[in-house]
């Protein structure tokens, strides 16, 4: 996102584009927590005759975050004047009145809450659009999805696509469209800057994987918004120690070198092994470990280790988004080295130490190699807190207050 913002900020736009590049500005200045430059922008976009409904409702949302509630108020005013309809403006009025959730979504916790058959939820997760079974269980999302569906049945749900009463989004792109008559819950993990001021907004209910994130959503006019970290449903593991160093994760098409942290990995001289999906030809044969590790041994795999690297998107560490493998590295009983992510103090305190720069990691590496008291702790520390935020307790905050 600040890549972007900048890159716009400096572009030379003709004057046709010129609508477009300001709206995509204010909605980018919202997202990045300035909103005199959000109303700059969203101004001068509605004055060009750009979508006009959508800025006058940034602009609501922009003056709603400066204290402006009676300008606020009065934009979303004329906003449902024209189009009665729009979700957006009736929720900043919702919002402005104090309230937390709507009308309709009341109806529907009331429904589902009176019916006596077991409900019924539908799972839906960006690995559902990979065709071959075989490659979708390398996507991280697919084993959230099978991990949740479990314990909704013990919860005495029943999972299907087929009429379901809850449509659980896990969120990496956003729907293109959700039926109105299910409860939508949407859980935001990972890709914050995809979201803007509409996208999620088919949502009764919305969870966020990061809580600086909040705060974020609220600004956007979002509504009945809380935090839910990620989790685990990984046991503690005794392991022959026999990798130093290790990282799991594939290869991304986007860089050349495949991945940050690996090359990171390759500075330090130290030994390490990866594995993951597109490396064959981007490591040494010694590095590479294969194309897939098995979901079900991961415990195995990240205790046999003295150190398990980990990284994220640059806007999950940017925005506090501490993905799902980090609590799966540390409650198997694996050790672990992070890039620099905001919210893993607040989580972990100190017992995932983080690098920013290949220097730092090569010092942290060998420090801890060479102490292995040290790492023990800071090892069993992370491995308590990990261990309380369980696919369970995830289950059961999706479904609080639901079921009668």
């Amino acid at each position: 996102m600040p890549q972007a913002l900048h890159l716009l900020e400096n572009a030379d736009i003709q004057e046709s584009e010129q609508g477009p590049a300001l709206a995509a500005l204010a909605e980018m200045y919202l997202h990045a927590g300035n909103p005199s430059r959000t109303l700059d922008c969203a101004t001068q976009a509605r004055n060009l005759g750009h979508e006009p409904l959508a800025m006058l409702h940034v602009q609501a949302l922009a003056n709603r975050v400066l204290g402006q509630e009676q300008k606020s108020r009065s934009y979303a005013e004329q906003i449902l004047a024209t189009d009665p309809c729009h979700q957006g403006a009736k929720d900043l009025m919702l919002l402005l009145d104090g309230q937390s959730i709507r009308p309709e979504t009341r109806e529907k916790v009331l429904r589902l809450q009176a019916k006596k058959s077991p409900l019924i939820i539908s799972i839906r997760s960006p690995s559902d659009k990979e065709c071959d079974p075989a490659m979708r269980r390398m996507w991280g999302d697919h084993w959230v999805k099978e991990e949740l569906s479990i314990e909704f049945r013990k919860l005495g749900l029943t999972t299907s696509d087929r009429n379901p009463d809850i449509i659980l989004q896990l969120f990496g792109s956003p729907p293109k469209k959700l039926p109105e008559n299910t409860y939508n819950i949407v859980w935001v993990y990972s890709h914050p800057d995809m979201i803007n001021p509409r996208n999620i907004r088919p949502f009764d209910k919305i969870t966020c994987a990061a809580v600086s994130f909040i705060s974020k959503l609220d600004s956007f006019g979002y509504l009945n918004s809380e935090f839910m970290p990620a989790c685990t449903s990984k046991t503690p593991f005794k392991a022959e120690l026999i990798h130093d160093m290790i990282f799991l994760g594939n290869a991304r098409r986007s860089r050349s070198d495949g991945r940050k942290v690996v090359m990171d990995m390759r500075t330090t001289n130290l030994d390490f092994k990866v594995w993951g999906n597109l490396w064959e030809q981007l490591l040494p044969s010694e590095n590479y470990g294969g194309l897939y590790w098995d979901y079900e041994r991961l415990e195995e795999l990240y205790a046999s280790a003295r150190i398990t690297l980990n990284d994220h998107h640059p806007d999950m560490a940017r925005e506090g988004f501490i993905s799902n493998k980090v609590f799966d590295i540390l409650a198997s009983g694996g050790f672990l080295i992070s890039q620099a992510n905001t919210g893993l103090k607040s989580v972990f305190g100190d017992s995932v130490p983080q690098y920013e720069t290949p220097d730092q990691l090569k010092k942290l590496a060998s420090y801890y190699l060479n102490n292995p008291p040290q790492r023990e702790a800071l090892m069993q520390q992370g491995q308590k807190i990990a261990l309380s935020h369980t696919y369970r307790k995830c289950a059961e905050q999706f479904l609080s207050g639901l079921r009668g």
